[in-house]
């Protein structure tokens, strides 16, 4: 039975509440609930209580139990904030946790859903305009809001969604909760490193910050995800097995001691080349260097021909100075079933930014998506491998 976590917060459409609730009672989804303080002035808590299989949380709910918000997270499978007042909003955008529920909300593992209502002009003000931008570009949604006749009298934009919409669209969020259940993905991801000497080494830009979204996701969406990495300043996403590595070498003896991957995702920047002689000691300055270098190994060529070894579905990563002509070869040449392509340009500097411009390459299609959060990228990237899969089974 799929649950949801149901954050009431305080606007005077909490009294619709009732009835989304008794909706998805009614759709045999467990529910539990928090109610804000500023919620209690507009819903009686016996109004739902009957509806809840589970119980309702307030904020002295946690003086009983301690680490109550992270269970609540933990606990769920998805996260309801309805209605979502403008002060829930800024809250959450901007890291504040003074309750339970924007506590639980900053705790989450979990997919969250907004059902915003307020004012009109509450809604157009700039400030919860970029509020609202902030948790979208986080990979969170919004349903509604809705134009009509709003409660306090005005009519404008800030109506909550009626209930039919709000049940369609938290259905379909559970359908895809857990769609990778069972399936064993493999992540590489950030740089790898190859000495010079005992201080310096090759390397490049990579901050690996699109592996680990793809790797937060996967485990979001059910997966039991490795996620193998080169040196970052990232921690790793809960949920997944965290395995830290330096150079290409040792990345490709943890890659293929791993076996029975569904779904592989080799996003990590391999180093091309490595110095054919590690020095012992330091090498001192001189106005010139010469360093011998030699071809690293190819981890994703060598996984892809390796029958025992290649993951079911294998997704190769392209950062190319050039043209989408390069990723192209690279899907035939490494033998992978996709290729994310981004062209690294002064429009799209990658390599440390929050943001990216991908393209999907299959031996059927080409898809290209607008310059998007990597976190929003991590999305349509899973969407698009398990509407893949279900077509290749």
């Amino acid at each position: 039975m799929n649950k949801i976590l149901f954050i009431i917060t305080g606007s005077i459409a909490a009294t619709k509440c009732k009835e989304i609730i008794k909706s998805l009672d009614s759709e045999k989804i467990q529910i539990s609930c928090i109610l804000t303080n500023e919620a209690k002035k507009y819903i009686n808590i016996r109004d739902i209580k009957k509806f809840t299989k589970n119980r309702i949380f307030t904020d002295s709910s946690e003086k009983k139990e301690k680490m109550l918000h992270i269970n609540l997270s933990r606990n769920n499978d998805l996260i309801f904030v309805c209605p979502a007042s403008a002060n829930s909003i800024a809250k959450f955008a901007n890291g504040y946790g003074d309750n339970l529920a924007s506590n639980t909300l900053l705790a989450s593992d979990k997919k969250i859903l907004f059902a915003p209502a307020m004012n009109s002009q509450m809604w157009a003000n700039k400030s919860n305009q970029k509020n609202i931008s902030t948790i979208k570009n986080l990979g969170h949604e919004f349903i509604g809001p809705e134009i009509g006749n709003l409660k306090c009298g005005e009519f404008g934009l800030g109506r909550i969604s009626d209930t039919k919409k709000i049940l369609i669209k938290l259905k379909q969020n559970l359908e895809s909760y857990n769609i990778f259940r069972n399936k064993k993905c493999l992540v590489t991801a950030g740089p790898t490193i190859e000495m010079i000497d005992p201080i310096r080494y090759i390397s490049n830009q990579s901050s690996g910050k699109q592996g680990y979204e793809i790797a937060s996701q996967l485990a979001i969406n059910g997966a039991k995800v490795i996620l193998i990495s080169g040196p970052t300043n990232l921690d790793p996403p809960p949920n997944v097995k965290f395995i830290q590595i330096k150079s290409a070498k040792e990345m490709y003896k943890k890659v293929k001691n791993i076996s029975n991957i569904d779904i592989g995702f080799f996003t990590a920047a391999v180093s091309d080349y490595k110095n054919k002689i590690i020095l012992n000691t330091k090498f001192k300055k001189k106005k010139s260097l010469n360093l011998n270098l030699v071809q690293n190994i190819d981890i994703l060529e060598k996984i892809s021909i390796n029958k025992n070894k290649r993951p079911k579905i294998l997704v190769g990563f392209a950062a190319e100075t050039g043209s989408i002509s390069y990723a192209k070869k690279k899907l035939i040449n490494k033998n992978c079933d996709m290729i994310i392509y981004n062209k690294v340009s002064k429009k799209n500097k990658v390599f440390g930014s929050d943001y990216n411009k991908i393209s999907i390459i299959t031996n059927n299609e080409i898809k290209n998506f607008k310059k998007m959060t990597k976190v929003n990228c991590a999305k349509e990237i899973i969407k698009y491998v398990y509407n893949y899969q279900l077509t290749d089974e």
